[in-house]
């Protein structure tokens, strides 16, 4: 099944952003100012928040591009990483480089199996193969509304999506701990060797 022949799925093209960015010129007044899920925030099949950007704005952005929650964000650029949209993720600006994925609640499609799936090195390679020999490794929305997902039944999607997410949380418990250990360390060398000098 191809994603844009799906029903009730719809795919939207990322905000440009130099379009609707206040620049600091005469007359862009400042309607807001929005977070921006930059493609290096997407990372794991998830939003890492440190790394979203922020855009003022000088006009609003039309919704379609905007995150709402179960929506799947799609890198257009290599390594082509998606992300799904959890209830915290809502409100994001998505730019150029990135599309939107939007499953209706009746579609037989579950978003968090079709981010397991196109996460895969499996789907990326055939992302990759959409723009094989291209000067621009950038996938279009055409190539992503072309793109075949298997067809598996909604009961068998949900399990397989409720067990990646599930795997995407457990991965960022892990590098968190990982990461306070490493401080934890630093630390205690850092106090003995302060100590040493100190003692000289």
């Amino acid at each position: 099944m191809k994603i844009g022949n799906a029903s009730k799925i719809n795919v939207y093209s990322g905000q440009i952003i130099s379009r609707v960015e206040a620049k600091d010129e005469v007359g862009d007044n400042v309607l807001e100012e929005r977070k921006v899920l930059i493609p290096k925030a997407i990372s794991n099949g998830r939003v890492n928040h440190s790394d979203l950007g922020i855009v003022k704005l000088k006009k609003s952005v039309d919704a379609e591009r905007i995150t709402k929650k179960g929506d799947v964000v799609l890198k257009l650029s290599t390594p082509y990483d998606a992300a799904y949209i959890e209830e915290d993720d809502e409100g994001l600006v998505v730019p150029s480089f990135c599309c939107i994925i939007r499953i209706g609640k009746e579609a037989k499609n579950n978003p968090e199996f079709l981010v397991a799936y196109l996460n895969t090195s499996y789907a990326r390679e055939l992302l990759k193969a959409k723009v094989a020999g291209s000067t621009m490794p950038m996938i279009k929305i055409s190539d992503v509304k072309d793109f075949e997902v298997p067809d598996i039944s909604i009961t068998k999607q949900q399990t397989l999506g409720e067990a990646y997410s599930l795997s995407c949380h457990k991965q960022s418990v892990l590098k968190d701990l990982l990461l306070n250990e490493q401080k934890i360390i630093e630390n205690v060398l850092m106090n003995t060797v302060k100590e040493a000098l100190a003692n000289d």
